[in-house]
């Protein structure tokens, strides 16, 4: 067991889990990996077709979890944004300190809840001013563990975790504890975005207020990046549906248009984005599809349209 005696009050801790669709045998394994290691759960669904199902497996998990439970049903897709900020609001109403941001098929490793806290006040105790702690993630089927990105002007250092905290320019949501004191500070997730790149503008947003980042090596985490993902010219990426690179492609621009964004970012952002599209249009089953999304994405970033998708194509 780790040594918390140094932390000045009790951590109180809120897993705040966004569901849409879930496969229920992932979702009823990330419940399991959670019990034991928070003080409350709540759910937010963005109005999944088998809801009927999720409630039934929650049902069964309140009766054998000693910890408070609770189930928000969005009647629309909200987006991820909004979701999260449901999740963080009611967390809000509670006695409590940290909430910590879960996609739905994020898997924790015995220890993990306890392994960010600790890094969090030992960082603190060295006078570091803290936005948000995350995991080291890893793929379970392969074992492979994703590196911890630093950017330095438009040049990017993969970090692998080894035995301290490791400050990075930015982390994904899932997996990230994060105290309540700073969310009343840096703000909300930013619900204009949907879904993608949410995470990289509540980063920067917190970085721009003087908070730093850190993944921790001794919490651990399953968890998948993408769709799918290739390896293009020695380089593995992510495959995504054509809808999903609507959102990245128009939440792109966003973040090259956002002055808080560091210069170097916002260079390889534009570099990448002429890179991915010509790569999965080649690579693409749906090609006039993904040519419709990808462009409604570029025009609708210089435009600033906002929120979800507007564009049916077939």
């Amino acid at each position: 067991m780790l040594d918390t005696k140094p932390f000045e009050k009790k951590s109180i801790t809120c897993a705040v889990i966004v569901t849409y669709n879930p496969d229920l045998i992932i979702f009823s394994r990330q419940l399991n990996s959670l019990k034991g290691q928070v003080n409350s759960i709540v759910i937010v669904d963005n109005n999944s077709s088998n809801i009927d199902e999720i409630k039934y497996q929650i049902g069964g998990f309140i009766n054998s979890f000693d910890l408070e439970m609770h189930l928000i049903c969005n009647k629309n897709n909200v987006g991820l944004g909004r979701a999260q900020n449901e999740g963080i609001k009611f967390a809000e109403s509670k006695a409590v300190t940290h909430i910590i941001l879960f996609d739905q098929d994020s898997i924790l490793d015995f220890g993990f809840v306890e392994g960010l806290l600790y890094s969090e006040n030992q960082l603190l105790k060295q006078g570091i001013k803290i936005g948000a702690i995350g995991p080291t993630y890893y793929n379970e089927n392969t074992g492979e563990i994703y590196p911890i990105s630093k950017y330095y002007g438009p040049f990017i250092e993969r970090i692998l975790p080894s035995d301290k905290p490791i400050e990075a320019s930015f982390l994904i949501a899932s997996g990230c504890l994060i105290s309540l004191d700073v969310i009343k500070h840096v703000g909300y997730m930013n619900e204009d975005l949907f879904i993608d790149y949410i995470d990289v503008e509540w980063s920067f947003r917190a970085k721009s207020l003087g908070y730093s980042l850190f993944a921790s090596p001794i919490s651990k985490m399953k968890h998948t990046i993408g769709d799918n993902r290739t390896s293009i010219l020695g380089r593995s990426i992510s495959v995504h549906s054509p809808l999903r690179r609507y959102y990245l492609y128009r939440n792109s621009i966003y973040m090259i248009k956002d002055s808080k964004i560091l210069l170097g970012y916002k260079i390889r952002e534009i570099a990448f984005n002429a890179f991915r599209f010509v790569v999965f249009l080649i690579l693409s089953n749906e090609r006039r599809k993904y040519f419709k999304y990808s462009i409604s994405g570029f025009i609708d970033g210089f435009k600033g349209i906002k929120g979800k998708c507007p564009h049916v194509y077939n």
